[in-house]
């Protein structure tokens, strides 16, 4: 059964430490209680009749037997304000009558003797104090009745001694008396106020082992949610990005034929929306990864300069159609200034930050971009500056602009997703720099924008040989055609492949599943294998250990993924798993025609060698 003392809720604290005072007395001093008799006994068999003794003995016994019932009769109680009154009435009459009983047993041994009998008797009574005193951890009443008996008992043996000294005598029994109550009621404060202390940890310590398991569940539910919107955005990734793959795909080829100039215009339309479309759709994953922490960077040396002018001469179009110059100040950037950092993110935080500013930027007005570096002992100091003339960010939102989906009123008006500068913040932060915005310089014309800040600090690297090749050029020089063996199960992907692929002097096998493009492998040789990863039957990544798990020449066949699922995770999978590379979906023809290059380098550089 639960013990009173284990329901501190229903009473107050007050009550619970003086509950546990009583139980905790009784089992500290249990054992003591019940040697203590058994040593007078044996004293007062030597100084009284062995009748007396007895009795005694028997008596004494009886009143521990009532003390020991009224506490277990506490502890047994399911009611902890009922189980403090059983433990205070029972206990503190049954002590009273303890201590009355071994003071009057005291006092009959000093008047059967004298000298070592009475300074016997009067430690006696000393002791029947000093447990006495202890009731002071149950009750003050309890503790004034216990101590009242063996007070009065002592002092009547001091003061009933020899004529001369009994006064003195007195007067240090008294002392000695207040000295112990003194002493026990002090003791009894601290150790109450200890007592309370520690209620008042344990409870600090229940509400801490609450939040954290509150904490422990919001967490489990975070991340089982977090897993929900992974998988969610997984499968719409792959949903959206296969047919926009075949819509860009198609409309590429389209572009390729001998088009009127509206219909041009309007397969570039397509082209356009479609790229958009990408763009949000990447923003909404790179979201996704910075929120989960997923995001990592991916260094390499690359030129400053060199992409913050391909940045510009790629954005300068777009600029002159809203009527707007975008001019690149460079100045502060030393020739040849190259940094081994994430080229990636530094460009998608720079064409975020353009594409904002062009689109608040009204015509006849300029956007500058300008970068400046410094060089100290190997470590690269980068801040770039992108400045418009439009309205500009008001104080009061440019925290918030920076969190996803946050934007300001002009921005939504805008039809911005306020996807953008979260992402570009989120970039400075992994490179460990630093990303603001503050109110544009008056440069004299009255016109204040906003200038958006950003920099990082990178190792300095030598700038790298770029080949600046046309992406529609895959180089497919050789003297035969190149064999591509394509794993595609869904349709208009087939057609999208065709059409890219169809002029080129490429030898296209399409197959649509893992199953079929093995059993093309084993009759037939290719250069290069385009995998898709979702199919019917077998998968692409079961087909692809297969490949390299089945020797021979087949097994050295380059196998290139060809998929819209490029999680950080897949890509990792397609890799360990021996792939040679990834395409990601919507097909980037400059990606595709890559890889293309690669496997006629080698099929060239194999045929050579068998020359």
């Amino acid at each position: 059964m639960t013990s009173a003392a284990s329901q501190p809720a229903t009473v107050s604290s007050v009550e619970v430490l003086r509950l546990e005072g009583y139980l905790t007395h009784y089992n500290s001093m249990r054992l003591l209680r019940l040697l203590l008799p058994a040593g007078v006994v044996g004293i007062l068999a030597t100084v009284a009749t062995p009748a007396y003794s007895a009795t005694f003995a028997v008596l004494h016994y009886t009143l521990y037997l009532a003390f020991f019932g009224s506490v277990s009769l506490a502890r047994r109680e399911a009611d902890a304000r009922r189980a403090l009154r059983v433990a205070t009435w029972g206990t503190g009459v049954s002590s009273f009558l303890i201590s009355a009983h071994m003071c009057l047993m005291a006092l009959h041994m000093a008047s059967l003797g004298v000298g070592v009998v009475r300074m016997e008797a009067a430690l006696l009574i000393i002791g029947v104090m000093i447990l006495g005193a202890l009731q002071v951890h149950m009750s003050r009443a309890a503790y004034l009745a216990t101590i009242a008996s063996p007070f009065a008992a002592l002092l009547w043996i001091a003061t009933h001694g020899r004529t001369g000294t009994a006064g003195h005598l007195g007067v240090a029994v008294a002392v000695f008396m207040l000295s112990i109550v003194a002493a026990t009621w002090r003791q009894q404060s601290t150790d109450r106020s200890l007592s309370e202390a520690r209620l008042a940890l344990m409870g600090k310590n229940a509400e801490l082992t609450h939040l954290v398991e509150e904490a422990e569940a919001a967490r489990a539910a975070a991340e089982a949610a977090n897993r929900a919107k992974s998988d969610f955005l997984a499968m719409t990734s792959h949903e959206i990005r296969t047919p926009l793959n075949a819509v860009l795909g198609l409309a590429e080829a389209l572009k390729r034929d001998k088009l009127k100039p509206n219909q041009l215009e309007l397969t570039q339309g397509v082209l356009d929306a479609g790229a958009l479309l990408k763009r949000l759709l990447n923003a909404v994953l790179d979201i996704s990864k910075i929120e989960a922490g997923k995001m990592t960077l991916e260094p390499a040396p690359f030129d400053l300069k060199r992409l913050a002018t391909t940045v510009v001469r790629l954005w300068g179009p777009r600029a002159r159609e809203h009527g707007l110059d975008l001019v690149l100040d460079d100045a502060g950037l030393p020739e040849g200034c190259a940094v081994d950092a994430d080229a990636g993110k530094v460009e998608q935080t720079l064409v975020n930050l353009i594409s904002n500013a062009i689109k608040f930027t009204p015509p006849g007005k300029r956007v500058s971009v300008s970068l400046a570096a410094r060089d100290e002992d190997g470590q690269v100091f980068v801040e770039a500056r992108v400045t418009d003339q439009g309205p500009g960010v008001p104080a009061a939102d440019r925290e918030r602009i920076f969190k996803a989906f946050e934007q300001t009123e002009l921005g939504r008006a805008s039809g911005g997703a306020g996807l953008g500068l979260a992402i570009c913040a989120g970039n400075v932060a992994l490179m460990g720099g630093s990303f603001s915005v503050e109110d544009a310089p008056d440069n004299g014309d009255g016109i204040v924008g906003a200038c958006f800040r950003f920099s990082f600090e990178a190792p300095a690297a030598d700038a790298p040989d770029e080949d600046e090749a046309d992406a529609a050029d895959p180089s497919l020089d050789g003297e035969r055609a190149l064999r591509v063996l394509a794993a595609e199960d869904n349709a208009a992907n087939r057609q999208v492949l065709t059409a890219l692929l169809g002029p080129l002097p490429i030898d296209l096998t399409l197959v649509e599943n893992g199953r079929q493009a093995l059993d093309a492998l084993e009759s037939a040789v290719f250069d290069i294998v385009l995998m898709d990863a979702n199919m019917p039957v077998m998968d692409g990544l079961t087909a692809l250990r297969a490949i390299r798990a089945g020797g021979g020449v087949t097994a050295e066949t380059p196998v290139w993924m060809l998929t819209a699922n490029v999680f950080d995770e897949d890509v990792a999978r397609y890799r360990a798993a021996g792939a040679d590379g990834v395409i990601r979906k919507p097909i980037d023809l400059k990606e595709l025609f890559g890889a293309l290059a690669q496997a006629g380098a080698r099929a060239q550089l194999a045929e050579s060698a068998a020359a």
